[in-house]
């Protein structure tokens, strides 16, 4: 119950990401739904690992805001950044860099790099979920 309202509040905030890109409201709709997706696959795979968990989410956001953009012919950018959104480790840099000024540096290099490594995997999977709807796309 709890990864199914989890899920809903990041659709929620996913949706409102892409209203702020100038989106359709029905465009808003699917950036929510795709926030939803790539936040479940979050929720269900960090046994793997943060990083892997992040990676496969955003790889399944950039293949599902591509191709959802491709058949709406709208840009894949709103609902691409509406889902990405709430993968962001934002929080994580914010405690390293609290852990930096309180004068614990060994503990807020180890949560910086991991709020590194996590960025990484959004910027990965995004790249990865490029090429292939490039390829499928190419051939059609």
């Amino acid at each position: 119950m709890n990864l199914i309202v989890q899920s809903l509040i990041a659709g929620l905030a996913s949706g409102s990401f892409t209203l702020l890109y100038n989106a359709r409201p029905l465009d808003a709709v699917l950036g929510g739904s795709i926030g939803f997706i790539g936040w479940l696959i979050y929720s269900l795979t960090l046994g793997y690992g943060m990083v892997a968990s992040t990676l496969l989410a955003a790889l399944a956001v950039g293949l599902i805001g591509r191709i959802l953009s491709r058949l709406r012919h709208i840009p894949s950018q709103p609902l691409i950044i509406g889902g990405i959104v709430v993968l962001v480790p934002g929080f994580m840099a914010f405690k390293a860099m609290n852990a930096f000024v309180i004068g614990n540096s060994t503990e807020g290099t180890t949560m910086m790099l991991n709020a590194f490594l996590v960025a990484a995997s959004i910027g990965t999977g995004l790249v990865v979920a490029v090429a292939i709807t490039a390829i499928i796309f190419r051939k059609k």
